[in-house]
C-alpha cells in the first residue's frame, strides 16, 4: 500500500486510499472502464476562488506577474512546428525498505527500462523496448523480466505536462481533486505567491541569444498539495527550461483518507493503530532539465523525483529517474497508423485478441472464479508472442488521446543484457541522470529558506508505540504535531510507565526542508547507555516482556538539545547535536516478564549513573557503499562525543566498519570496530559489550567479577558466512570483543567470545540468532532483532 501511495504522490496526484482490512465498495456496472477495470467517479472541481486580496498579494515583485503570464500562455500554446522526433529513453525506479530511520541502505526493489521512441504528430508513438530488468535483492531475485507491459514514458506529446507532476496532461485550472495544486494553473494565485529571481543569458552558435528567467513559487500555507521551488523559463517563448521543487510538507495519509470518509480507520483495532501510524508520504525533491534542439525546441532531457513513505516504524525511500536522448528532431520517415487498442498485432502476423470492455456483469457481479478466469485470459493474451518473437500491444494514457504502440522482444535474456542499460543494475548512474549538475540545481532551489508562508495548521495526534523495559514496565504515550508554515513545526510526546510512574516528556520546535531538520528540544527522557541497537523500540520491548531479555542499561536525562539530522538519508547520514542536561540513575522498577513467571528468568541489574550536569556535543556519520548483496558492500559508522560536567570532562570516539561480499552461492561479512574515551568517563558513558549487537552468546556488561566487558575503550570483531541468496539466508558466525581500561589495551588477556547460527531475513532487516557463549559465559542465547549489519 505504501509503495503505491508514494509513487502515486510522486506522479499521479491523489491516490485512492483504502484502509488495511477494509473492503472497497463494489462499483456499479457503469463504473467500469473500457478494460473492465474499476474506475473512480470523477468529482466536481474543487478550488479556492481567487479574490482581489489574493491578486493584490500574489506577486512579491513587479517582474513576477508578466513572467507568470508568459509561462501560462506558453502552456496553452501547442508548438505545431514540432512534427516528430526519435529518442532513446532510460528509466529507473528504486524502492528501499527499513525499520530504522538511520539504518543502512537496503534496496527492496529496483527496475530499469530502455526504449527507442519514434513520435509523429497525428500518429502517436512507436515504442520499442530495448532493455528491461528488475531485481528484488531482499528476496534474492535478480534480473527478473516481465514482458506483460512497460511503464517507460514518452518524452513529449501535444498537451503533455512540462512540469512532470500531478498528471500526464496540462492542468489548465486548479482542481484539488487532481492532487497537486499546479503553480501555473489558472486560479493558483489563491494558493501561491510569486517572485522573480535570477536570470541567465547565453548565445547559440548561430548568434541567437537565449535569456532564461527564474520564477520562485511559495505556497500561502503549508500543505502536501502545494509545491515550493524554482521554475526557469525561456523569455523568448515562455517554455519551461528547468525546475526544482518539492511538496511543502509531507502528506498525512490518515488525514487525507478521513477527509473523504471520517470512518476510514474506524475498524482498525486500537492496539494496531500505533503500529500503522503515523502513515505519511512525501516528495522531497523533483528536478527537471530541458535541452534545446535545432535552436527552437525545448524537450525534456533529465527528470528525477525523490520521496519516501512511512508507516509506524517502517520506512520506504523511493526514487524515480528518467533520461532522454534525441537522435532526430523534425526528421525521419513517416509511420503507419497505430492499431486500435482492442487488438494485439505483430509485424509478421496479425492476431486479434479482444482485451477491451468485458461484460459489466461479469466484472462486477459474477462469481470470483469467473472474474479470475477473465483476468487470467486477458493476462495470457497480453503476454502472447507473434511469429517474429515479439510481444506487441497498443496503450493509451487515461487523460491523453495519444496512442502508443509497444514492441517487446520475447527474448528476455536479450532484454537483460541490453547495451542500452548500465553494466550493473546497482550502478549509481549519476552520469546518465545529471549527477552533480542536478544535485546543485535542487540544492540551490530547495534550500532551508524556500518555504511556504507562516500559517499554522490544525494539530494532529497519534498514539505512540507501547514499549516495555525493566525501568518503566509497560509505557504508553501520545504524540502531537502541528505544522506552522515557513518550514516550522511543533512536536510533543508524553509517556508514562506503569512501573515507575515517572513521566517522559519531550517538546520540540523544528524547521525542515524535507531533506534536513534542525530541532530544539526540551526533555525528560529515559536514555539507553549502549552505542548499538535500539533498546527502546517495539521489537526490543517484545523480547523484554516475553523472554526477560532487556539487554540495555539506562539512565535518565533532563535538559535541552539542539540537533540537525537528515529526513531521508541516502547512502549514509550525518547528524550532530549540542546538549545541556542533568544525568542521573534510572532505578529498576519491575522484574516481571513471561519468562520469569514460567521459568524464573531474571533481568540484568541496571547500572548506577554518575549524577551531574553535562554540557557538550555529539555527532555521528555513516556511509554506505554498494547495494548488491552479492557484490562488495561497505558500511562505515563513526561516532564522536565530548562533554564538560560538574566534576569531570570527557570525550568518546568510536569507529566501525562492516564489509561483505558474495562467495559462490552465499556471502561473507566482517565487522571491525574500536573506540576509546578521553578523560574520565562517567559510568553511563562507558562502553558495554555483550548481547546481540556486539558479542553474541554473552550477557550485556559481561559476567560479574570477570573483566573484559566494560571500560573506557573497546575493540570488536564479528565474522559471518551465509548460504544462499534468497529471502532467508542461514548463516554461521563468531564474535570476539574486549572492553576495559584504555591504558591496559596491550594486556587484554582472554577476550569475550561467542559463536552460533542464525537466519538473516530480507537482507538483514530481520535477524534470528542462536548463539553459544565461549568465554566467559558458556550458555545458549536466542536473539531476535531488526536492522542487522548482515
Amino acid at each position: 500500500m505504501l509503495v503505491s501511495v508514494a509513487l502515486a504522490l510522486l506522479l499521479q496526484g491523489t491516490p485512492p486510499v483504502v484502509p488495511q482490512g477494509a473492503t472497497p465498495p463494489r462499483p456499479a456496472a457503469d463504473s467500469l472502464d473500457a478494460k473492465g477495470k474499476r474506475k473512480r467517479e470523477k468529482k466536481p472541481p474543487k478550488r479556492v476562488a481567487v479574490t482581489a486580496e489574493h491578486l493584490a498579494t500574489a506577486y512579491i515583485d513587479a517582474g513576477a506577474r508578466p513572467l507568470l503570464a508568459l509561462a501560462r500562455e506558453a502552456r496553452t500554446r501547442q508548438d505545431s512546428a514540432l512534427q516528430s522526433y526519435d529518442a532513446m529513453t532510460y528509466q529507473r525506479v528504486s524502492v528501499g525498505l527499513g525499520f530504522s530511520k538511520f539504518g543502512r541502505d537496503r534496496t527492496a526493489f529496483r527496475s530499469e527500462e530502455a526504449t527507442h521512441v519514434r513520435w509523429r504528430r497525428g500518429t502517436g508513438a512507436y515504442v520499442e523496448v530495448t532493455g528491461q530488468r528488475s531485481v528484488v535483492p531482499i528476496a534474492g531475485r535478480n534480473s527478473h523480466v516481465s514482458i506483460g507491459g512497460t511503464i517507460s514514458p514518452v518524452p513529449y506529446y501535444p498537451g503533455s505536462e512540462s512540469l512532470w507532476i500531478g498528471s500526464s496532461v496540462t492542468q489548465q485550472q486548479v482542481d484539488e481533486n487532481e492532487g497537486m495544486v499546479h503553480p501555473l494553473a489558472e486560479g493558483a494565485e489563491a494558493y501561491y505567491r510569486y517572485e522573480s529571481g535570477d536570470s541567465v543569458t547565453f548565445r547559440l552558435p548561430d548568434g541567437k541569444t537565449i535569456r532564461l528567467r527564474e520564477l520562485k513559487v511559495r505556497p500561502r500555507a503549508p500543505s502536501w498539495r502545494v509545491a515550493v521551488g524554482s521554475l526557469w523559463f525561456d523569455m523568448n517563448g515562455g517554455q519551461l527550461v528547468r525546475a526544482a521543487y518539492r511538496m511543502s510538507v509531507p502528506m498525512d495519509i490518515r488525514t487525507v483518507a478521513e477527509e473523504d470518509d471520517p470512518k476510514a480507520f474506524e475498524d482498525v483495532p486500537m492496539l494496531v493503530k500505533p503500529l500503522m501510524f503515523p502513515m505519511t508520504a512525501q516528495v522531497t525533491a523533483i528536478g527537471v532539465e530541458y535541452g534545446l534542439y535545432q535552436g527552437r525546441f525545448w524537450l525534456p532531457r533529465v527528470q528525477v523525483a525523490e520521496g519516501s513513505a512511512s508507516a509506524g516504524f517502517m520506512r520506504m525511500p523511493i526514487k524515480l529517474e528518467q533520461n532522454f536522448k534525441y537522435d532526430q528532431v523534425n526528421a525521419g520517415a513517416s509511420l503507419p497508423p497505430i492499431p486500435p487498442m482492442d487488438s494485439l498485432r505483430g509485424p509478421a502476423t496479425s492476431v486479434s485478441v479482444t482485451v477491451g470492455a468485458m461484460d459489466a456483469r461479469d466484472s462486477a457481479d459474477a462469481p470470483k472464479t469467473r472474474r479470475d478466469s477473465l483476468r487470467l485470459a486477458r493476462r495470457q493474451a497480453l503476454a502472447r508472442c507473434d511469429s517474429a518473437g515479439n510481444h506487441t500491444y497498443t496503450r493509451q494514457s487515461d487523460k491523453s488521446k495519444e496512442l502508443v504502440f509497444v514492441t517487446i522482444t520475447c527474448d528476455t535474456a536479450k532484454l537483460v543484457r541490453s547495451a542500452d542499460l548500465p553494466a550493473s543494475i546497482y550502478d549509481k548512474g549519476e552520469e546518465a541522470m545529471g549527477g552533480e549538475e542536478m544535485d546543485a540545481l535542487v540544492s540551490q532551489a530547495l534550500s532551508m529558506s524556500a518555504q511556504a508562508d507562516f500559517a499554522p495548521q490544525r494539530p494532529t495526534t497519534e498514539l505512540l508505540n507501547p514499549r516495555y523495559n525493566r525501568i518503566e514496565g509497560l509505557s504508553l504515550g501520545m504524540r502531537g504535531d502541528q505544522q506552522l508554515g515557513a518550514g516550522y513545526s511543533l512536536h510533543g510526546t508524553a509517556r508514562l510507565g506503569v512501573a515507575d510512574r515517572q513521566p517522559a516528556v519531550e517538546l520540540t520546535s523544528s524547521r525542515s526542508d524535507l531533506r534536513r531538520t534542525l530541532s530544539l528540544t526540551g526533555y525528560n527522557r529515559l536514555v539507553s547507555v549502549g552505542d548499538w541497537g535500539n533498546p527502546l523500540s517495539l521489537g526490543s520491548s517484545i523480547g523484554a516482556f516475553l523472554f526477560g531479555r532487556d539487554d540495555a542499561f539506562y539512565y535518565r536525562a533532563s535538559g535541552l538539545e539542539l540537533t540537525s539530522s537528515p529526513d531521508a538519508p541516502s547512502g549514509g547520514f550525518f547528524t550532530w547535536g549540542l546538549f545541556a542536561e542533568q544525568q542521573r540513575t534510572a532505578t529498576q522498577r519491575t522484574t516481571f516478564s513471561i519468562a520469569r513467571a514460567s521459568a524464573g528468568t531474571q533481568f540484568e541489574p541496571n547500572i548506577a549513573a554518575d549524577r551531574g550536569v553535562y554540557v557538550g556535543a555529539r555527532t555521528r556519520v555513516t556511509r554506505d557503499f554498494g547495494l548488491d548483496p552479492q557484490g562488495f558492500r561497505l558500511n562505515t559508522d563513526a561516532r564522536l562525543e565530548g562533554a564538560h560536567g560538574d566534576a569531570k570532562s570527557f570525550g568518546r570516539v568510536a569507529l566501525e566498519l562492516t564489509g561483505s561480499h558474495g562467495i559462490g552461492n552465499g556471502a561473507a561479512a566482517l565487522t571491525l570496530g574500536a573506540g576509546s574515551g578521553l578523560g574520565e568517563l562517567p559510568s553511563q558513558r562507558l562502553f558495554y559489550l555483550g548481547g546481540a549487537q556486539t558479542v553474541r552468546g554473552q550477557r550485556p556488561g559481561g559476567t560479574p567479577g570477570v573483566p573484559g566487558a566494560i571500560g573506557d575503550a573497546f575493540w570488536l570483531a564479528r565474522g559471518e558466512i551465509a548460504h544462499g541468496v534468497g529471502l532467508v539466508r542461514p548463516a554461521i558466525f563468531a564474535d570476539l570483543g574486549w572492553a576495559g581500561d584504555r591504558r591496559q589495551w596491550r594486556e587484554v588477556g582472554r577476550p569475550m567470545s561467542g559463536a552460533g547460527v542464525g537466519l538473516s531475513m530480507l537482507d538483514g532487516l530481520v535477524r534470528f540468532d542462536l548463539s553459544r557463549g565461549i568465554y566467559p559465559e558458556k550458555g545458549y542465547r536466542v536473539d531476535t532483532y531488526v536492522e542487522a549489519r548482515f
